[in-house]
């Protein structure tokens, strides 16, 4: 029931009113005066108040402008009762805070009639409030389901992290360094390289279609699928890794099987469907060390790039299919020399693909071009080179796809 308070030294007024407001199913409060009115609008909180213009004390505009400066938690609306019908009066009332006028002596039927219509404000005044109140409520509810999953995918981010080479690692005959910029938390990029036995080493690039967790999830997989100790932690010290504690039999895929041969079962283990439509390029290579060759197949991937100890970098491969689209996918091999100062480079779209401030994309041809530049410098400081030609390019940190770079490089023989 909504409560109106009147305030009206006249008594006689005041129990009219009383008696109309009780009539019409409002509750009635009576204050004598301006200061007792303001006492029971603390203390009670009315919806709506009629007071009366001229009062001993504190008048009807006063009560007003000491209920609006008050700041109470429900709008409180102020009908002024009055004789005065000048503008200028009507003017001044409406600046203490007055809602609405009622003259005096007032008919029963224009006092209902304004009486509810302030009922419907106050009505809706309600609704909105509880509107807002549940809109906060989810609101907040939200934002506390957005600071869980952004730690959770901080986290995810973090785990993936690991699944990534260890750049302090040793690896007896190479030096790497790479780039890992996901577009997000969590990226649909991961590579990885590791030794199968004493002469024998692994590597791969894999770029999962899409992005955010569903790539995510691939690639993690994948990356434990391919890992030789994937209940161990990935990351450490890989020279310590000796033929005779490494036994290839706890993981098949990544025995010295050639790399097509590990194309091809994945090929057949990762066929996408209707539901998910997911698949993946990669280029999966093994650097024997002892006859200084790497075999490499690609699928689907850009091409790497050979860059020699003489100067001249060569393109390597010829595109492929990307995994998981073809039943029937042939992968082929492609071998070649891999000497003491020859850098290999690979790469995921997203690095050529990078669109800058004017809307082109770098293109392979600005890549090789950093490449070259970077000759006779440590992979380090190649790899800090690109990262930043990569943010001046794009004007901001910020990436539309996963960026992976992974820089493998044959010591020189005076080492």
């Amino acid at each position: 029931m909504i409560k109106i308070l009147c305030v009206d030294d006249d008594k006689h007024i005041t129990d009219a009113l009383a008696r109309y407001l009780d009539k019409w199913g409002y509750q009635a409060l009576i204050a004598s005066d301006g200061e007792t009115g303001l006492n029971i609008i603390q203390e009670e909180q009315p919806e709506i108040v009629l007071t009366d213009w001229m009062m001993p004390g504190m008048d009807g505009p006063e009560l007003c402008r000491r209920v609006r400066s008050t700041g109470f938690t429900d709008y409180i609306y102020m009908i002024l009762l009055t004789a005065k019908d000048q503008k200028e009066d009507l003017v001044l009332g409406m600046k203490a805070g007055a809602d609405d006028f009622i003259s005096k002596p007032f008919d029963s039927r224009e006092l209902k009639v304004r009486l509810n219509a302030a009922a419907r404000l106050i009505k809706l005044e309600r609704q909105r409030l509880r509107m807002a109140a549940a809109l906060d409520e989810q609101n907040r509810q939200l934002n506390e389901l957005y600071d869980t999953i952004t730690k959770d995918l901080e986290t995810a981010a973090g785990i993936q992290l690991t699944l990534l080479p260890d750049k302090n690692s040793y690896i007896p005959g190479l030096n790497l360094d790479f780039l890992f910029m996901p577009s997000s938390f969590i990226s649909g990029d991961v590579f990885n390289i590791f030794p199968i036995d004493a002469t024998h080493l692994n590597f791969y690039m894999i770029d999962v279609s899409g992005h955010g967790i569903s790539a995510a999830l691939l690639s993690t997989t994948l990356c434990s699928l391919l890992s030789p100790h994937s209940h161990k932690n990935l990351r450490g010290p890989l020279g310590q890794i000796k033929c005779d504690t490494c036994p290839n039999k706890e993981n098949p895929m990544v025995s010295l099987n050639s790399p097509a041969t590990i194309a091809l079962e994945l090929n057949r283990q990762f066929m996408c469907n209707d539901k998910t439509m997911q698949y993946f390029t990669m280029v999966y290579g093994s650097i024997n060390l002892q006859d200084k060759i790497v075999t490499v197949t690609q699928a689907g991937h850009p091409s790497p790039f050979l860059h020699k100890a003489d100067g001249t970098i060569q393109t390597l491969g010829g595109g492929g299919f990307p995994i998981g689209l073809i039943p029937d996918a042939d992968f082929t091999e492609e071998s070649f020399p891999f000497e003491p100062g020859d850098r290999l480079f690979l790469y995921s779209d997203g690095l050529v693909e990078c669109h800058g401030q004017n809307d082109e994309a770098l293109g392979s041809h600005a890549l090789e071009e950093i490449l070259r530049a970077g000759k006779g410098l440590p992979l380090n400081a190649i790899t800090d080179r690109l990262r930043k030609g990569l943010v001046a390019h794009r004007g901001s940190e910020m990436f539309e796809d996963d960026i992976s770079f992974l820089a493998i490089e044959r010591w020189a023989e005076h080492r």
